[in-house]
């Protein structure tokens, strides 16, 4: 079975304009299957693939002093599917979260 892959990432934004970012699908072509502006919260769905049901990962946003983290937990959709690129999937939107603000 996959198992769960999660990381953070700190950039220097606001957390709104990164929940902003999130909450569109974060330029990844991923589906925005839940979001919440008061927790700051989103969960992305990946597509479905030939081999792969998809992915979802949750993105937390955190206010920090001068910049916000962003956690990232990633999870096959369903847990019997042993196809599933988890660390792809997340580290696309982190990829894409870096793309967009930089790193700190």
């Amino acid at each position: 079975m996959v198992k769960e892959f999660q990381t953070t990432v700190q950039i220097r934004a606001t957390p709104k304009e990164v929940y902003d970012f999130l909450a569109s699908g974060a330029n990844t072509n991923m589906k925005v299957k839940s979001s919440d502006p008061n927790a700051m919260t989103v969960s992305l769905k990946s597509k479905v693939g030939f081999f792969s049901y998809g992915e979802i990962v949750d993105c937390t946003v955190t206010k920090m002093q001068d910049s916000c983290r962003i956690e990232l937990k990633g999870r096959p959709v369903l847990v019997t599917n042993i196809t599933a690129n988890v660390k792809g999937t997340v580290m696309k939107v982190s990829n894409a979260l870096i793309g967009r603000f930089g790193n700190r």
